[in-house]
């Protein structure tokens, strides 16, 4: 038995690898997509900007990004609701900056196809994120 799991090893680490380097003198970024869209999101002026912070009590904008701190009581909760938040935001294409440090999680958004400006997006990803929020018990 031995022996077959050594040549079953064998086998499978002698296989080529399925992708290849870049070459080392290419330090470029590759956009995930083939070009950005900007016609898929209205960029929001500073009065429209306005307007959605009235609408999400908690959140601020900074450097151009929709930004809000949560507090939970875990750092368990603070998983959880990243990946309760995840499934839906999936779902519009729109992903924030995320960070948990214990059971703080700071979020942001973004949209990277307008120049990495606040956008009609954001704030529809935002009132997501602040209903799902709002059935997690956090800390006051």
């Amino acid at each position: 038995m031995r022996h077959k799991i050594l040549a079953l090893a064998l086998v499978f680490s002698s296989a080529p690898l399925a992708f290849a380097a870049p070459a080392a003198d290419d330090h470029t970024i590759k956009p995930i997509y083939d070009e950005m869209n900007p016609t898929r999101t209205k960029l929001l002026d500073e009065a429209g900007i306005a307007a959605a912070l009235a609408e999400l009590p908690g959140w601020g904008a900074k450097d151009g990004h929709l930004v809000r701190l949560y507090s939970f009581n875990t750092y368990a909760d603070a998983v959880a609701f990243i990946v309760r938040i995840s499934h839906p935001l999936e779902k519009l294409d729109h992903h924030p900056d995320l960070r948990n440090v214990y059971g703080k999680v700071s979020i942001g958004f973004t949209t990277h196809d307008q120049g990495n400006q606040i956008s009609d997006l954001d704030v529809k990803a935002a009132k997501v994120v602040e209903a799902i929020a709002a059935t997690f018990p956090q800390k006051k």
